[in-house]
């Protein structure tokens, strides 16, 4: 869809930047608010304001804690605003914001030197598409690199020509790259960047081309670059000419900048000093962000969220489409079929205890206070990562973790009518996968510790003298009293009694290990 830079300037367009609208509270809060990627709401905030500022940063954080996933959340958001605002010049292979056009035009007559020099600022492409106008309109062939040369055009005369100019929709899409299994894919992307003229210029002998290394997607400036620290040095120098300006994201071609309007944005695991010594001056050019893992609550929550997906898969005898998934979790009920809310829990708290408290987020929001400093973050990456200490239950490690789970329990899914994975269950798996007894037994007291938690009187401090009666009480608990607390902490009050009689049967030995002083 073509229009003139006449008809955008009626209709009121100026411009759209990623800064701008980054800057958008409403934008904002739907990133932040975005269910693929729960919590952390303070460090996505700052990714947000180094993007806007540079259009570049760096997320270093633990392994399997969304910092790629969020990197695509925010940059689906963001094109999707573009892809509804933003036009470019015609036939620009950097989307070169039509808004420029529009600025110069109501600038010209005002400062001419100051207007030639932003035309002369812009891409090879766009002062062609530029000249051939002008050539129209005055007769006379103008080179933008002239600015004197420029400067001399009569106002009516540039204004018309740029009015005349075609603007063009913007459509961008989001290119990821992994040097861990696209390592080829990086290197084409990245030396086609030197060959844009002869890319754009016509018919080539070459295998260079948009659809075969993505440079068109490149030169954009949307990209996400995975595992940074992978990347060796000669791939992170191809990367400098995108780092160099604090302000931007810049191409060179025909030995002059092209400024983009964009995002890109890298992620590691790994402490800035795995880079060697060789790699600091590149790497400390990307501004960066500590990005921590998620709270105790949010973990849970995403545990839950995980279970509901596998039970899903299970139930509907489907393959993993997050789409279709989404679809069916809105619409269809798991009515009598589900998991413990013990056996959630469990499997979250004792993800949670694997991870060195200076790589969690925390609820009181230890970063924003700088309780906890950058020398500990990185030494706590360090630690995660060795094999002789207690395991880094990841996001990864937990989704194949209650995936398992759920398929061993398949065929009771299946020949049973009401059916509930409980806590035993999630023990028995979990075992399974070489965790260590200890952390196993630390996550059980934390589900005991919450379900205790819960059901205690609302206010009721803890004391010395509450924690005896809370132990007069569990060894006093009748059987009524029992299945009172399944039926208010399984939230099964709205089920049939019929349904609640078999939940409680298989939930019912759970309980009484938790809270029966005789199984204590």
């Amino acid at each position: 869809m073509l229009v003139t830079i006449a008809s955008l300037a009626k209709k009121g367009y100026s411009g759209c930047s990623v800064r701008r609208l980054l800057n958008d509270p409403e934008l904002r809060k739907r990133i932040n608010d975005d269910p693929a990627v729960r919590g952390n709401e303070h460090s996505k905030g700052i990714v947000m304001d180094k993007i806007a500022v540079s259009g570049k940063v760096l997320l270093i954080g633990p392994t399997g804690e969304a910092k790629t996933l969020f990197a695509r959340v925010m940059l689906k958001h963001l094109t999707h605003e573009i892809n509804e605002k933003k036009w470019h010049i015609n036939n620009c292979p950097f989307n070169e914001d039509a808004g420029y056009l529009i600025h110069i035009a109501e600038s010209f007559e005002k400062d001419p030197k100051a207007s030639a020099g932003v035309l002369k600022s812009l891409c090879p492409f766009c002062q062609k598409t530029i000249s051939e106008s002008l050539k129209k309109v005055t007769g006379s062939d103008i080179n933008l690199n002239k600015s004197s040369d420029v400067a001399k055009v009569e106002s009516a005369m540039m204004v018309k020509a740029l009015h005349a100019v075609k603007a063009e929709k913007t459509v961008v899409n989001v290119a990821q790259i992994d040097p861990r299994n696209d390592p080829e894919g990086l290197y084409m992307l990245l030396a086609g960047v030197e060959n844009l003229e002869q890319l754009f210029g016509g018919e080539t002998s070459t295998t260079f081309s948009p659809m075969a290394h993505k440079v068109g997607v490149l030169s954009q400036g949307f990209v996400v670059v995975n595992e940074i620290q992978r990347l060796p040095l000669n791939f992170l120098e191809a990367l400098m000419g995108f780092l160099e300006d604090p302000s931007g994201i810049k191409y060179s071609i025909q030995g002059r900048p092209a400024f983009i309007d964009g995002a890109m944005i890298f992620t590691s695991n790994a402490p800035l000093s795995v880079f060697g010594e060789e790699a600091q001056p590149i790497i400390n050019r990307i501004p960066e962000v500590l990005w921590p893992a998620r709270t105790k609550h949010e973990r849970v929550k995403i545990v839950e969220d995980m279970f509901k997906e596998h039970l899903t898969l299970c139930l509907n005898n489907m393959t993993a489409n997050p789409a279709l998934v989404s679809l069916l979790e809105k619409t269809k009920a798991f009515g009598s079929k589900g998991v413990s809310k013990l056996a959630i829990h469990f499997i979250g708290l004792l993800a949670d205890l694997s991870i060195p408290n200076s790589l969690k987020a925390g609820e009181s929001e230890a970063y924003a206070r700088k309780k906890v400093t950058r020398d500990m973050f990185f030494k706590s990456l360090i630690d995660i990562h060795d094999p002789e200490k207690t395991p880094h239950v990841d996001l990864r490690t937990l989704y194949s973790l209650i995936g398992e789970t759920v398929l061993r329990k398949d065929q009771f899914y299946v020949e049973n009518e009401i059916a509930i994975l409980t806590l035993d269950d999630a023990k028995r798996l979990v075992e399974l996968f070489d965790i260590p007894r200890n952390l196993i037994n630390d996550a059980v007291q934390e589900v005991k510790t919450m379900l205790r938690r819960e059901i205690k009187s609302e206010g009721e401090l803890t004391t010395v003298e509450s924690i005896s009666e809370d132990i007069d009480k569990m060894r006093a608990l009748t059987d009524d009293e029992l299945i009172k607390i399944i039926i208010k902490y399984e939230n099964l009050g709205k089920q049939a009694k019929k349904t609640q009689e078999k939940v409680i049967e298989q939930l019912k030995p759970s309980y009484e290990q938790l809270l029966l002083i005789d199984h204590i």
